[in-house]
């Protein structure tokens, strides 16, 4: 498990640690540093995959997990004392530091470790705030399961899942309602009517260019395009969550996207599951649903997490990128409250309740 992450000299970090666990929640106003800390994240595991194949360098445009950063003069801190960036981090029982240098071409950069016997990486499925399922689904190779950069697997994958010991699920990862099937397909569609009641789906090998077809409702009679929009947000989080190796990472941008407040909600009890059977979660949010949500998962009679192996890390800016760590007790009560942090609600009702006052329109009783 990634156990904390150092940032020196990059895009709005002067010099910042930030604690994970086995759930982390990123949370913190627009322009945070949320977004830049996963790609710090991401930037160093692509590296350390460059340097154990033999490569010193990194394009910051063309890579692995579609971050376009342009170059390293956007991307190095405003106020850098040196000519380079770096990310440490810290493992169980050990400490990667990647050093990220400019080179003649701006677009990459040269990389290089402090200790190159650490050069381990983790597999990590990142989902972005853009995951929207391709409509054009295609074969994929079973000994290699990935989703896709556009999730352009997913039919593969859950028709291939229809099939006994093709795809298992560790049986922590079932829902509740069938604890005793670790068949992917089912697992994919008992989470899916959990998160999104009434909804199922299904996939169908068409035949001709090893492309699939992605069907929905209880009939399988109903195309993507006829469906509600947020199904396409949440698909992929399931079936990452479910085909996850233990000791992975998931990185999951907005999985409140698209959907009503219980529906965010039963979405980080599902992600509460899957961090607690051994995938590492981390999630950038906005939403204090998936927040709620991952307290109430602290207090389930099947305890799927504790208060220690969830962490909520909230970012601000003020003149330079900033973190601090909110505490949670056993009971999954706040104990600080940042200011900022979860408290919209309470100013609004506040301010309706002045402008009650003040145009004499109080009702309150």
């Amino acid at each position: 498990m990634i156990k904390n992450i150092e940032i020196n000299n990059f895009k709005c970090f002067d010099n910042i640690n930030v604690n994970l666990n086995k759930a982390s929640l990123l949370l913190g106003a627009n322009s945070g540093g949320k977004s830049s800390f996963i790609q710090a994240l991401l930037l160093s595991q692509m590296s350390l995959k460059s340097v154990s194949t033999g490569e010193k360098s990194l394009d910051l445009i063309t890579n692995s997990y579609g971050l376009n950063l342009f170059s390293f003069d956007e991307i190095i801190y405003n106020n850098a004392s040196d000519d380079f960036f770096s990310v440490s981090l810290n493992y169980d029982k050990n400490v990667s530091k990647i050093i990220f240098k400019p080179t003649d071409d701006t677009n990459v950069v040269e990389i290089s470790l402090s200790d190159e016997s650490l050069k381990t990486s983790k597999e990590i499925i990142y989902l972005s705030a853009d995951r929207a399922i391709s409509k054009y689904q295609k074969s994929g190779n079973i000994n290699n399961i990935q989703l896709g950069q556009s999730n352009e697997y997913l039919g593969f994958i859950i028709e291939k899942g229809r099939q006994k010991n093709v795809i298992k699920v560790d049986k922590k990862r079932n829902h509740w309602g069938s604890k005793e099937t670790s068949v992917l397909d089912i697992q994919i569609n008992e989470w899916l009517n959990y998160i999104l009641p009434n909804s199922r789906v299904n996939a169908k090998n068409n035949g001709i260019d090893n492309s699939y077809s992605l069907l929905f409702g209880d009939n399988s009679n109903l195309h993507q395009t006829n469906v509600g929009y947020g199904i396409s947000f949440i698909l992929p989080i399931i079936i990452a969550g479910l085909i996850a190796k233990e000791g992975s990472v998931i990185i999951v941008e907005n999985p409140e996207l698209h959907l009503h407040p219980q529906a965010q909600s039963n979405i980080a009890t599902f992600l509460a599951v899957i961090a607690a059977s051994g995938v590492q979660v981390i999630i950038e949010t906005h939403s204090e649903h998936i927040v709620n949500g991952f307290r109430k998962a602290v207090l389930f009679s099947q305890n799927p997490l504790t208060n220690t192996e969830l962490t909520i890390n909230y970012f601000n800016f003020r003149d330079k990128c900033t973190v601090e760590e909110v505490l949670l007790n056993e009971l999954a009560e706040i104990t600080q409250w940042p200011d900022g942090f979860m408290d919209q609600e309470d100013k609004d009702l506040f301010e309706i309740r002045k402008m009650r006052l003040n145009n004499g329109r109080d009702v309150a009783r």
